[in-house]
């Protein structure tokens, strides 16, 4: 949630909810369609599952899937092999196995615009912007992606939300340590505290 551009227009005492919510909105669409493969729901909805050419670096952030659909209407999940064997070792995870991980959290994106259920969308809108009376409303995006978390966890039956995969390689990269994230753990639990 913290990565959203708008995270601290967020008053504190919302954040849970927009936490929650988007959990269970993931939670509920994985349910739907529990009994499925991947595999099987690809080829029901018409998906191509591609390797992408490049190794999916940008700069410091590390793409693992992107779903696209072209003008002519071809749905398409481009894979980035490399990244995700990286960060499939670094967390001791065969990349079989953290390719369906990506690919869940891929395939419930396109559910999400498909079926028009967008969480970001279907959550309140915060106040952005505030001027001698106007003010703007936004919507905040990160919801979709702990969505897509939830999804894939209740999909793919998962101990965890899958970005605590992302976290693990985070720490071993060094790009973060151990007492900030221990601190950013610290924060959550202060605010679901305070609103519960």
């Amino acid at each position: 949630m913290k990565q959203d551009m708008l995270f601290h227009k967020i008053p504190d005492k919302k954040i849970s909810y927009y936490i929650s919510s988007s959990l269970e909105k993931g939670k509920a669409l994985a349910q739907k369609y529990q009994g499925n493969t991947l595999e099987d729901l690809f080829k029901k909805l018409d998906i191509l599952v591609t390797p992408a050419k490049s190794e999916g670096s940008f700069y410091k952030v590390k793409f693992r899937a992107q779903f696209e659909v072209d003008a002519k209407g071809n749905k398409e999940i481009v894979i980035y092999n490399r990244s995700i064997q990286d960060l499939a070792d670094k967390n001791d995870v065969t990349f079989e196995g953290m390719k369906k991980i990506v690919l869940a959290h891929e395939l419930f994106h396109f559910l999400e615009e498909t079926l028009d259920e967008s969480v970001s969308e279907n959550l309140e809108s915060i106040e952005s912007f505030k001027f001698l009376g106007l003010s703007r409303k936004a919507k905040i995006s990160r919801a979709s992606e702990i969505a897509a978390n939830a999804f894939s966890k209740t999909f793919l039956k998962l101990n965890y939300l899958p970005n605590y995969y992302d976290y693990q390689y985070i720490l071993k990269t060094n790009q973060m340590k151990e007492n900030e994230l221990e601190e950013e753990y610290q924060n959550f639990e202060r605010v679901f505290k305070m609103n519960n």
